[in-house]
């Protein structure tokens, strides 16, 4: 989550959504006191990260201050197979971070080895693995704060409307990063991505959908109906077997 008070300007961050890119292009403007890696939040009563969701912001007194609210969403199957990346990558990387409690640390190990061998038990193939996920660790918040392949809407909707001021769109997030920051009226301090994140625009279909070529048709289908409020929500277009 990236806060301005300069601006008056939250910007939410769901997973797998050029959430680096943006810290790192917006870290001059942030005014978070709420880390990026996993704590304890005391107003939540439980263990977050920066991609707390929209009903977990307005728990926080930032909530009360009536700022703007940003957001960048991305197409289903590309968070699918991107989330499938992220858990490999995060095996690897986060266990050698440094948490603020010895217990956090020993919890977030603990969501890693599950969530990986998961990963192991598909022999690394993110269809078998996405088939087999369970579609509560999909819906529900508070499970696992190692896994936030929660629908989008998650970050925009309250009781089934849109409560955000602005969304932008991984699929054209150059465009829509400079309609950001002329609305708010802020310059980024690099051009910098993170993540591949250079290739976001670069269109591998006449969607923009950049990993559907990795995914089997029954996992289309499944995630057709498990994001099926993602598609109306935000008219990205359902693909079609």
């Amino acid at each position: 989550m990236i806060i301005s008070h300069k601006h008056k300007l939250v910007i939410l961050l769901p997973w797998k959504s050029a959430s680096q890119t943006l810290c790192v292009r917006l870290k001059h403007i942030n005014e978070t006191p709420y880390p990026q890696l996993h704590y304890f939040n005391s107003y939540l009563r439980r263990v977050v990260h920066q991609h707390i969701t929209l009903s977990d912001f307005l728990m926080l007194p930032e909530a009360a201050m009536g700022y703007k609210i940003a957001v960048f969403i991305r197409n289903p199957y590309d968070r699918v197979y991107s989330g499938f990346q992220q858990i490999i990558r995060d095996f690897i990387n986060q266990p050698k971070m440094h948490f603020t409690q010895p217990w956090i640390h020993e919890l977030i190990n603990q969501q890693l080895a599950d969530n990986f061998l998961e990963v192991c038990t598909s022999e690394y193939n993110v269809n078998l693995w996405f088939l087999r996920l369970p579609v509560y660790k999909i819906f529900e918040i508070g499970r696992d704060s190692s896994l936030y392949l929660h629908p989008n809407y998650y970050w925009t909707h309250k009781l089934g409307k849109q409560s955000v001021d602005f969304v932008g769109r991984v699929e054209n997030f150059e465009e829509d990063f400079k309609i950001l920051c002329e609305k708010y009226g802020f310059e980024p301090s690099s051009n910098e991505s993170v993540n591949q994140s250079t290739e976001f625009n670069n269109k591998q279909n006449e969607f923009g959908y950049r990993y559907i070529k990795y995914l089997d048709p029954k996992v289309i289908l499944r995630i057709n109906e498990i994001f099926k409020a993602d598609f109306d929500y935000f008219s990205y277009k359902v693909i079609q077997l």
